[in-house]
Order: structure tokens, then C-alpha cells, then sequence
């Protein structure tokens, strides 16, 4: 008996410890009436890592978080946050701290603007959950955070908006990609871009929201334009950057395809300093005088024809695309064998330096696995009808 008295109390001791481990890390406290660094303990100060705050938040409360807690926080719960604007931060009041979390934020229900430099305060790193209203992002003047390295969703229950989940074209990519739309799906809030790849923008979409891409560094991409593009709101892409471009491959380069005939109507600063600027552009080849003479659009290097590219993969979104190559892995090389007339293939490194370039003039081709080069190649085959395929080779 007096054994079994000492295992409960031994267990009930580890749960008491638990509990109050479990309080010292997962605090929640109701702000307002008091300043925020006078309702946490001293412990809590030390120890929590996910900090529910419910009520008002002050200036000097925005200001203590900064100084003391982002750094440790691996979630803020601002949901019940009576707040349509979180506050703009100012470079000379900025000193980042080093975060190696990465800082999930639940974002106030009536939330309407995030602002200025704000989300830089968690070292490049974080998410961001949409409770209510979806937000739009003020500017920023710090470092440009990888997109992969930021990721938007909607809270569970946020019925306003809707999340669409599309895969890649690259047939090496398992990955799939989540876009952000509202409702009767024709205005696009967010894209989240974790890897290089093509993102397509959905037919039927006639709105981009208001700084959508705004201050993201893209990962090398292919952003591809419906037909149905109307406009683009106030500062979607400004202070967007990605990779130098190169040239039409699967996975290399910056382009930017758009398929609407006539110039989507901009809002204020949509390309003001963004990744466009380093970008070719690909429209109908009726269109491109239009764009030429569109102001803004016409910050691409250049504006090329889209008919010289073949079938785009926006055709093939909700289809299973027919290969027109199969590859069968010996030992020493790839057999590769062809669906339909091929003309010439071009291999590239992963950063875009065109390797080799030369006819095909056979439905079958060997390449030796000796003349590749690490981690992979692309090659890609243009074929008679004018379209073109894109494989990886590992040597």
C-alpha cells in the first residue's frame, strides 16, 4: 500500500512540474489596463515560446516585445487583438536581435495593414496565419526575405477566403504550391513560392491584390499570366527581387508570361524597383507593341513573343501532360527516346550557363552520364511542332 501512495505522489509531483512548465512556456495574457512587460513573470519573461495576447496593445508594448521576447517566441497569438493596424517601424528605432525561430504569427482578426518593416523584426523567418480580414503589407527597407522562407495560410475557421493547391510542371518537383483567393476565386491575395519552379496564376483570375508579392526575393521561377488579367493593385511587386534571368528552361531564370491581350491596368508603384526590372516578359506576339508602349510594363529587358515558346504549362493545370520524352537509366548513360520528331536539345547547369547546344536528328539519343556535371543538368529538347520538353539528368 505505502508503494502504491509513493508512485501516485511521484507521478503527481511529475504532472505538477509539467503543468508548470507547460504555464511558464505557453502564456496567455490580457493586455490593456496595464503595460505588457508588468503582466508576465520574471520566469515567463525567460522561459515562454508561444504568447497568446488578448485585449489592447500600447507602444511601449510593441516596444518590449521587440527588445525581449521575439527572439525566444516560436508563435504570437494576436488574434484577440483589438487592432486593424500593426505599427510601421522605423530604421533609426530598429535594432534586429538574432531569432532562430521560426515566428509563426496569428494576425488580429480585424487586422487591414501590416506595417512598414514590421515583419523584419523576426529575422527573415516566419508565418503568418489569417484570422480575419486578409492584410495588405506595408514597404520595407531591410534585407528581402526568401519567399520559401515565409509562408501565409488561412486560420482554420477564416471562411472569407479561399486556399488553392496546385502542382508543379517540373515533373523532379514532388512539391506542391498554395495560393490565396477569395471567395468566387477571380482575385489572387497571396502565392507561396517555397522552390524554384513555374507558378501559374489561375485562369479566371482578374485581380491581383494589392501588395501581394510586395518585399519577397523570389526563389528562379516562371510567373505565369492568365488571359483573364485585368489589373494588378497598388505596390504588388515593388521591392521584389529574384535571379538574373537566362533563358526558357524549367527551373532556371526569371520570366514573367502574360497572357492577357491587353496590358492588365496597374495601380500605384506595381513594379516600382521589383523583380520585373531583371525579367523577360512574354506576351502574345500581336501584343507586344502594346507593352512596349504600356507604362511600367515596359520595364522589362525585354518583351518577347510567347508563340516562341511552344505550348504553355498554363494549358496543362488541371490536365496530366503526355510526355514526349522517356528515359530508360543504364549504368554508364541515358537512353533517351523521343514521342515526336525532335530538332535540337540544349543542355544547362542549375545556375542557367547553357552547356551544350546541337541537333537531334534521330527518334533516340545517348548521353553519356560522364558529361555531366553536378548536382544535375537540364537539357531540353525543342521538337518540330514547335513545343519543347525539359528533363533533369543526374551524372
Amino acid at each position: 500500500m505505502k508503494k502504491m501512495l509513493f508512485s501516485v505522489l511521484c507521478t503527481m509531483i511529475v504532472l505538477c512540474r509539467l503543468q508548470a512548465q507547460n504555464a511558464e512556456t505557453h502564456v496567455t495574457v490580457y493586455a490593456g489596463g496595464a503595460p505588457l512587460e508588468t503582466l508576465l513573470t520574471e520566469a515567463q519573461k525567460q522561459s515562454v515560446k508561444h504568447l497568446t495576447i488578448i485585449g489592447t496593445l500600447q507602444d511601449m508594448d510593441y516596444i518590449f516585445l521587440r527588445e525581449n521576447l521575439y527572439p525566444q517566441l516560436d508563435t504570437l497569438d494576436l488574434r484577440e487583438v483589438n487592432v486593424d493596424t500593426l505599427p510601421n517601424i522605423r530604421v533609426e528605432d530598429y535594432s534586429p536581435k538574432p531569432n532562430y525561430n521560426k515566428v509563426h504569427l496569428v494576425l488580429p482578426m480585424n487586422i487591414e495593414y501590416i506595417g512598414a518593416n514590421f515583419l523584419y523584426q523576426f529575422s527573415r523567418c516566419y508565418s503568418l496565419e489569417v484570422t480575419g480580414n486578409f492584410p495588405e503589407f506595408g514597404e520595407s527597407v531591410y534585407s528581402i526575405p526568401q519567399s520559401g522562407e515565409v509562408k501565409v495560410s488561412l486560420s482554420d475557421d477564416n471562411f472569407s477566403y479561399i486556399t488553392k493547391t496546385f502542382n508543379f510542371f517540373d515533373e523532379w518537383i514532388s512539391e506542391t504550391y498554395s495560393s490565396i483567393y477569395s471567395l468566387n476565386e477571380d482575385t489572387l491575395y497571396y502565392m507561396n513560392m517555397p522552390v524554384d519552379g513555374n507558378y501559374v496564376i489561375k485562369e479566371g483570375t482578374k485581380v491581383i491584390h494589392g501588395t501581394a508579392f510586395r518585399n519577397l526575393g523570389f526563389p528562379t521561377f516562371t510567373l505565369i499570366f492568365p488571359a483573364t488579367l485585368d489589373s494588378i493593385g497598388d505596390y504588388a511587386f515593388e521591392h521584389t527581387e529574384c535571379p538574373v534571368p537566362t533563358s526558357y528552361i524549367t527551373g532556371v531564370g526569371a520570366l514573367i508570361l502574360c497572357y492577357a491581350v491587353e496590358p492588365p491596368k496597374l495601380g500605384k508603384d506595381v513594379f516600382k524597383n521589383s523583380v520585373l526590372g531583371s525579367s523577360i516578359l512574354y506576351v502574345h506576339e500581336a501584343s507586344i507593341e502594346k507593352y512596349k508602349n504600356a507604362k511600367d510594363w515596359n520595364q522589362a529587358v525585354e518583351i518577347r513573343a510567347i508563340e516562341e515558346i511552344g505550348a504553355p504549362p498554363s494549358r496543362i493545370s488541371t490536365q496530366v501532360q503526355k510526355k514526349k520524352i522517356s528515359i530508360k537509366a543504364m549504368p554508364n548513360s541515358y537512353e533517351l527516346n523521343f514521342g515526336q520528331e525532335p530538332l535540337y536539345m540544349e543542355m544547362y547547369s542549375t545556375n542557367g550557363i547553357l552547356l551544350t547546344k546541337r541537333s537531334v536528328g534521330s527518334s533516340t539519343l545517348s548521353i553519356d552520364r560522364n558529361q555531366l556535371v553536378s548536382p544535375f543538368i537540364i537539357m531540353l529538347v525543342r521538337f518540330a511542332d514547335g513545343t519543347t520538353e525539359t528533363v533533369k539528368l543526374i551524372p
